[in-house]
């Protein structure tokens, strides 16, 4: 029986993102070596209808790779949990669906420092921002984001513009941010709120399922899992584990050092070694808008240009 290799990348392919994302993933993996044994896993989310697949399979048609079909969609942390319970191999680097590869040797470098026993996760990107702070900074509250942005306007008004969202009406966004508060208040931590982006990392199989804690059932459930109390990350830390980041360079940082790199949000992101959907609304940013998506992502530690 042929030897297994220890680390499996797990790519998210969701249904209806459609084939260009994956296109982009595909191209961007056959562009750049890995850097490490592995074996590639696609993992088809929301594919209830064969016909649906078909295309995606001959996209995928050179690719030495193994399929896991999803038929019911479900989030993202849900579809690594599915895949995780499916899979033998000792480590595991999720990619979700809007992932690409953008420096060579890039698994290596994310697998390096997982030969610390005192690391828990290596990840892409990680990010200190709080939907909490941001909204009590949004109602005029005391917040850490006080002094990170030009004004709460400015702030609200460039968010909504990055979005696509009609500007709402001030009375009507505020009532909405103060139930919001209500409602999320007793699950989502102040800034800074250190965690790990679930768009590409590399645990331990075992550990993500001891980790991986709580219900993934709706966007919120996902984000608690990604930044809440009982995040990924918070619960790595809870047991004595580093979360690190990993750049292009091979530079690891800890969770105080994460502002540092130019890696997510920060200066022309050139440090990373995966990019997304979000890294390109950065990159396609004017200036006065990289400096509200840094600010949110690092408060005082941002750095636009």
């Amino acid at each position: 029986m042929p030897r297994l290799p220890r680390t499996a990348v797990v790519h998210l392919v969701w249904r209806p993102a459609g084939l260009g994302p994956f296109d982009a993933f595909l191209s961007s993996y056959a562009r750049h070596d890995a850097g490490a044994e592995h074996d590639l896993v696609l993992l088809f989310n929301g594919f209830s209808d064969a016909r649906a697949l078909e295309p995606f399979r001959d996209r995928a048609a050179g690719v030495a790779a193994r399929a896991i079909v999803l038929e019911d969609p479900c989030l993202d942390i849900a579809a690594y949990r599915q895949a995780a319970a499916r899979l033998e191999h000792e480590r595991l680097c999720f990619m979700n669906s809007y992932s690409v590869v953008a420096a060579g040797g890039w698994l290596g470098l994310l697998e390096a420092p997982l030969a610390d026993r005192g690391t828990g996760a290596a990840g892409a990107s990680g990010s200190y921002a709080s939907h909490l702070s941001f909204e009590l900074f949004q109602l005029g509250m005391r917040s850490a984001y006080g002094d990170a942005f030009e004004s709460r306007r400015v702030a609200r008004e460039i968010m909504h513009e990055l979005s696509g969202t009609p500007q709402p009406n001030p009375v009507r966004h505020w009532l909405y941010v103060l139930a919001m508060v209500a409602r999320k208040r007793g699950g989502s931590r102040r800034f800074p709120s250190p965690h790990l982006r679930t768009n590409g990392f590399v645990i331990g199989r075992e550990l993500f399922d001891e980790v991986c804690s709580g219900p993934v059932r709706t966007k919120w459930d996902t984000h608690l899992v990604e930044s809440g109390p009982r995040s990924i990350t918070a619960n790595l830390r809870g047991r004595g584990l580093a979360p690190v980041i990993v750049d292009r360079h091979g530079v690891v940082r800890a969770i105080a050092d994460w502002h540092a790199g130019d890696v997510f949000m920060q200066a022309d992101q050139s440090d990373g070694l995966l990019a997304d959907n979000q890294t390109a609304v950065y990159a396609g940013a004017d200036q006065r808008q990289r400096a509200v998506l840094s600010a949110a992502a690092w408060g005082p530690w941002a750095r636009p240009r």
